[in-house]
């Protein structure tokens, strides 16, 4: 939409000069219409033929000037259109991807971590940083007691509570 816009506006630039190309071309035809009129005329009719013609072709040079400046305005137009509209895209699409590898790394680290009891704790231990004292009392009525004690069920639970919370599966060969 902004894209469109800007392209819009930038484009808008070429019309003074799509007006001066038709008044030139104009010209030109004028000229030289008055050049093939005034060739029959006796005594100065070649002369005054050519000089006119040579006037029609500088304005039919103008008029093609012209349509060059047009075209590049609507180049410069639709380049400025497409940075306007990619750049935000780039920019968003590069801030999810960097998030979605950060989450992948957590994810793999988290998975490893699930393999083996040590990591299960260090898993527990975030559940209970991290998590909101409502989902640790669901899972345990005193979930840090249990945690220091080494509870295996109650470790386990928070372990798969972390586990949740950052969207991973426990992997297939330490689930019990």
């Amino acid at each position: 939409m902004a894209g469109r816009a800007v392209h819009g506006a930038a484009a808008s630039v070429a019309a003074p000069a799509r007006g001066f190309s038709a008044g030139s071309r104009d010209l030109a035809g004028r000229l030289s219409a008055a050049g093939d009129a005034a060739s029959g005329t006796p005594l100065i009719g070649d002369d005054l033929a050519g000089v006119l013609g040579s006037s029609a072709a500088s304005a039919s040079s103008l008029a093609r000037a012209a349509d060059a400046q047009v075209r590049s305005a609507l180049e410069l137009a639709t380049l400025l259109g497409v940075l306007t509209a990619l750049v935000p895209i780039a920019l968003v699409t590069a801030v999810r991807l960097l998030q979605r590898v950060r989450w992948a790394r957590a994810a793999r680290r988290a998975r490893g971590l699930s393999a083996s009891p040590a990591g299960e704790r260090v898993l527990a231990l975030r559940a209970l940083q991290r998590r909101a004292p409502e989902q640790l009392l669901a899972v345990h009525p005193d979930p840090a007691a249990a945690w220091q004690a080494q509870d295996p069920a109650a470790v386990r639970a928070l372990a798969d509570l972390e586990l949740r919370a950052l969207g991973v599966e426990r992997p297939t060969a330490a689930r019990r």
